[in-house]
């Protein structure tokens, strides 16, 4: 047959038109930056990889820090129809658990470090529902990583919070330090190179049941003499300073094992170099306040250090479980244990009417604690 007229002038043979398809190489090393295109101004000089293989395999984006992807995620927010409000909630709550993990990149982030944060919101006292917002927020922000293949996987997704039956008892479950792991983070040689700042919060916790804030914001002239017992006052009086509670204002003796490892030493050392109004420690709030944000990061890497396993070891705050703990099996009375670590006693008759104990009669009960450790001042290089 002979050519007709009416043949399309721009058909193309297969063979010539499949060679203008484009094939995906197995491994991707162009940098983002080499796009044109990408002219926002959270750039990165992360590089795309494959993981697994074949067609289907998922492109990830390494090394995408998470304060980078939560300018990106609330950039993106501000593009579409959701209220100031609601953009400024995702921030605030996302940026709480970015605050409080010690890893930098998206991609680090696995459902151990998402358990643990859970454990951080229950800690810290705040409702059923609004710690299932900051699990929403972030879970929510992890899911929109995903989508950008910053990671492979969103590590909250399996985080469930549900309500506890007995909300006032949900403190007897939490996890609380052993003997032997006490043992080891203070025997090791990661632990004594520490800063004195360091050594001696961790030792407040642990022989005063402090939170992790309490010991962190503590001024020099929080350190008191009454009856002739060392005490701590922990309040919220000067500048920055915060409680959890009102029942969280108290008096606590200093454990004679902190005297003789030389803290009333320490705090006049830091008396003669600086004003009694200043802080004691050299640790600064976070921008929401928070006292304990840099301690907490700081030993969460210790205890990596150290290999305890994220999401199954104790926290700095276990620390306080711990010291509420040994007064329990010690049998210590309950009144007494909650002026010590500044509960509320729900007790009508000793809660309402009771007179509060006197430093004289709670120096005792904390001397009590005892967790037979052989340290000393030399030990754990606390002399200056």
């Amino acid at each position: 047959m002979g050519k007709t007229e009416s043949k399309d002038e721009w058909a193309k043979p297969i063979s010539e038109l499949t060679s203008f398809i484009p094939t995906r190489p197995t491994e991707l090393t162009e940098t983002i930056d080499s796009h044109p295109y990408r002219t926002n101004p959270y750039r990165t000089n992360s590089k795309l990889t494959r993981v697994g293989n074949g067609k289907n395999a998922i492109k990830s984006v390494n090394n995408v820090s998470l304060d980078e992807a939560i300018k990106k995620f609330i950039a993106s927010k501000q593009k579409q129809i959701v209220s100031a409000l609601t953009v400024k909630q995702l921030n605030q709550r996302i940026g709480h658990f970015i605050e409080r993990t010690h890893l930098d990149d998206v991609s680090a982030i696995t459902s151990a470090e998402a358990m643990e944060y859970k454990d951080c919101l229950l800690e810290e006292g705040r409702s059923h529902k609004s710690n299932k917002d900051y699990l929403a927020a972030v879970s929510q922000f992890f899911k929109w990583c995903k989508l950008m293949r910053y990671t492979t996987e969103n590590p909250f997704d399996e985080v469930k919070l549900t309500k506890p039956a007995n909300q006032a008892g949900h403190d007897l479950a939490r996890l609380r330090w052993q003997p032997s792991q006490i043992k080891q983070v203070l025997n090791s040689t990661a632990f004594i190179d520490k800063s004195h700042d360091f050594k001696w919060i961790t030792l407040l916790m642990m022989y005063g049941g402090l939170r992790p804030a309490e010991a962190c914001q503590l001024h020099i002239h929080d350190i008191e003499v009454k009856d002739g017992i060392d005490l701590m006052n922990i309040t919220n009086a000067s500048a920055g300073q915060q409680l959890k509670t009102e029942q969280s204002k108290r008096k606590v003796p200093i454990h004679q094992q902190l005297i003789e490892l030389g803290f009333i030493d320490f705090v006049k050392s830091r008396t003669d170099r600086t004003s009694k109004t200043k802080p004691l420690f050299n640790y600064k709030p976070s921008h929401d306040g928070n006292w304990s944000h840099s301690f907490c990061r700081e030993f969460g890497k210790l205890l990596d250090q150290l290999n305890f396993t994220a999401g199954k070891r104790p926290t700095a705050y276990s620390f306080r479980h711990t010291f509420i703990d040994e007064l329990k099996q010690g049998q210590i009375e309950e009144s007494l244990v909650a002026q010590i670590v500044g509960h509320a006693y729900q007790n009508i008759t000793y809660g309402r009417y009771g007179k509060k104990f006197d430093v004289k009669t709670l120096k005792p009960v904390i001397d009590s604690i005892q967790f037979e450790l052989i340290i000393s001042p030399e030990r754990l290089k606390l002399t200056r």
